[in-house]
């Protein structure tokens, strides 16, 4: 387990090799009768007995006729499921409400052709992939998009190779793997990137006190990289009246941006010891905050990030401005649960380059306590962001 404020570090694992030389064998399964075969065999016991009891000949041959291809329904439908390999791409984390492409890959390996279908299911949905006659060597590729409605860690069953060739009466069912599972990350809302960066920089004294942020004054054309329509915290002294003449609205000159700052964020899932619902809707509402400053920061910027996560044991994580892995960073807050009090986040959970970092705390809870203790344990101010009440560059998404 990794201790408190660890820094994760992504390590390369060796391929596992086996040691036998012989393939596995299929994962065991089961034959069970369908609906119409359940009906077949009621026919076929009454004809049986109504043969016997009245010495019908015909009658007793027609029954034990049913009872036959029953048997070879069971027989073919084992030996087809058994004919095929079934496996599954793993889904990387998703957004709730974002949509993921559910991947199954169906190969025949046995020396004739095979009727199956497959079966993936994630809680109350399941898809279902009816194959026929794979080739022998034939490989097929399915795929199926999926969302899901909140966050947290969905677990599905094995994925099921099933075969009910030729009649349907019988069907032989057996899993292909050892079951499967998502992480679901807080729904994102929306954020202007050059309001929150603006936003971060005049309230870089800490503690809620905004401080006044010297700009590079510049008469130099070529850092001039367009106008664009006037925003909320604009200056007026960028204001480029001749094209708010022409366009009838005030357009604002658009400079090459200077390199931005590293972010580090630290997220405190607060949650008092008896929760109310209003409780629990502002811990969704700070979880959203922060997924929403982390990807906008990397997306917008490109700069490195800092995710850590207070809890039980803090998780710390730092890389590269990429979508994957700001997905993974991201990943405690698919499970995490609001607690009343949290193991203190040392400064050893930083790297050496803090001091130029844009340092931000997003909390469900007001008062910036947890960025107060932070910046005393580290001697650096953090930023407190309240998500009871939003800065006005953020948008929180719709149902938070």
């Amino acid at each position: 387990p990794r201790k408190a404020g660890e820094r994760w570090k992504p390590r390369a694992e060796a391929p596992m090799r086996s040691t036998d030389p012989t393939p596995d064998a299929p994962p065991a399964g089961r034959l069970r009768f369908t609906g119409e075969g359940t009906v077949w065999l009621v026919i076929a016991l009454v004809l049986g007995v109504a043969g016997w009891y009245k010495s019908l000949n015909l009658v007793l041959i027609l029954a034990y006729g049913m009872g036959t291809l029953l048997v070879l329904n069971g027989l073919l439908a084992r030996s087809h499921a058994r004919r095929v390999s079934a496996s599954r791409t793993p889904l990387p984390p998703l957004f709730v409400g974002e949509t993921g492409r559910a991947t199954v890959t169906v190969r025949n390996d046995s020396p004739a052709p095979a009727t199956v279908g497959v079966t993936e299911q994630f809680g109350d949905d399941a898809n279902t992939w009816v194959l026929h006659r794979l080739p022998t060597g034939g490989e097929l590729t399915c795929s199926e998009r999926r969302a899901f409605p909140r966050r947290g860690q969905f677990r599905g069953p094995p994925l099921l190779v099933w075969s009910g060739f030729p009649f349907g009466l019988l069907r032989y069912d057996r899993p292909a793997d050892e079951g499967g599972a998502v992480l679901v990350l807080p729904k994102p809302g929306r954020a202007d990137a050059d309001g929150m960066r603006r936003w971060f920089l005049r309230q870089a004294g800490g503690e809620g006190r905004s401080r006044k942020v010297l700009r590079r004054v510049t008469t130099d054309q070529a850092d001039v990289r367009g106008v664009r329509p006037y925003r909320p915290g604009d200056s007026l002294r960028s204001v480029h009246w001749r094209s708010s003449a022409r366009r009838g609205e005030l357009m604002v000159r658009e400079y090459d941006a200077a390199p931005s700052p590293e972010l580090v964020l630290v997220v405190e899932p607060w949650l008092p010891t008896n929760p109310t619902k209003a409780d629990a809707a502002n811990l969704e509402a700070a979880l959203s905050m922060a997924v929403t400053v982390a990807r906008t920061w990397a997306g917008s910027f490109g700069t490195r990030l800092t995710v850590v996560v207070a809890g039980k044991e803090t998780a710390a994580r730092t890389g590269p401005a990429t979508e994957a892995f700001v997905r993974e960073a991201l990943t405690p807050l698919a499970v995490v649960r609001g607690r009343a009090d949290f193991a203190p986040i040392r400064p050893d959970t930083f790297d050496r380059t803090l001091g130029q970092a844009a340092r931000v705390v997003v909390s469900s809870r007001r008062g910036g306590a947890m960025a107060a203790a932070v910046g005393r344990a580290v001697g650096r101010a953090f930023i407190s962001l309240d998500a009871t009440a939003p800065p006005p560059w953020y948008q929180p998404p719709a149902g938070i």
